[in-house]
């Protein structure tokens, strides 16, 4: 059985992207699992997918304009449509603003901000095409909380906030276009800034733990329902209550 509608994860093979693509075949969507490097992750991912289900890997670094365009012309000639995508790839750079270098820099923005419009830009005429099209931003509750030990990454997500305002308003009525801003999630990427981080973060978060990946996956298939056709140009918060201060 192939699905009716179509979904592309960009970074879907691990993290918050990975749990998304689960989330999503299990309602109904054949998934196009985008990686950077490692396409046994990719594949791993789609072999968890319930039977019948069809998924499809391909490798895109989404900051480079040129690979993005060829990937979503590789969706259109294996699917002929797609409605939904939920723009996840992203990395930080834990560094004090005081020694981040250029190159760096340049990639963090690149990555998270410049990697959104390129798929954006790419996908919307496709997206368009189905007239109920769906497009889910990951930002981050850093956007609005601010760390200097993430200002490139903070300064992206600020951006992603502004292009899903954009984008709602070019794209409507025929697309949605949202944007998510997790806290801190229980991933790979999280995990990776220390013990330290981990347990001051679950101190500073009224609920007292890290986020799921699966909680912020549940909030993207709501942005994908019928539930949300009147929800376009919004940033849905998804943090235990982080961003609240102390």
């Amino acid at each position: 059985m192939v699905a009716e509608k179509v979904a592309l994860v960009t970074g879907g093979s691990r993290g918050i992207g990975a749990a998304v693509v689960e989330r999503l075949a299990g309602s109904g969507y054949s998934v196009v699992v985008n990686y950077l490097e490692s396409r046994t992750a990719a594949e791993d991912v789609i072999k968890r997918l319930p039977a019948g289900v069809r998924g499809l890997a391909t490798q895109a670094d989404v900051a480079d304009r040129d690979a993005v365009a060829a990937m979503a012309e590789t969706v259109r000639q294996e699917f002929g449509r797609l409605d939904l995508l939920v723009n996840n790839a992203g990395q930080t750079l834990p560094a004090d603003w005081r020694t981040v270098d250029a190159v760096g820099w340049d990639r963090t923005l690149q990555i998270n901000l410049t990697g959104m419009f390129n798929c954006i830009q790419a996908f919307a005429p496709l997206i368009s095409q189905s007239g109920k099209g769906r497009i889910v931003n990951i930002s981050s509750i850093y956007s609005d909380i601010g760390n200097g030990f993430v200002a490139a990454y903070a300064a992206a997500k600020s951006g992603v906030r502004s292009l899903t305002r954009t984008f709602a308003k070019e794209l409507a009525p025929n697309v949605l276009v949202n944007a998510i801003a997790p806290g801190d999630i229980d991933t790979e990427m999280t995990r990776s800034a220390g013990p330290e981080f981990v347990a001051a973060t679950v101190e500073k978060t009224p609920l007292h733990r890290l986020g799921a990946p699966a909680e912020i996956a549940a909030v993207v298939a709501f942005l994908a329902s019928p539930d949300s056709a009147f929800i376009t140009g919004q940033t849905i918060v998804v943090d235990g209550g982080r961003s609240l201060g102390t």
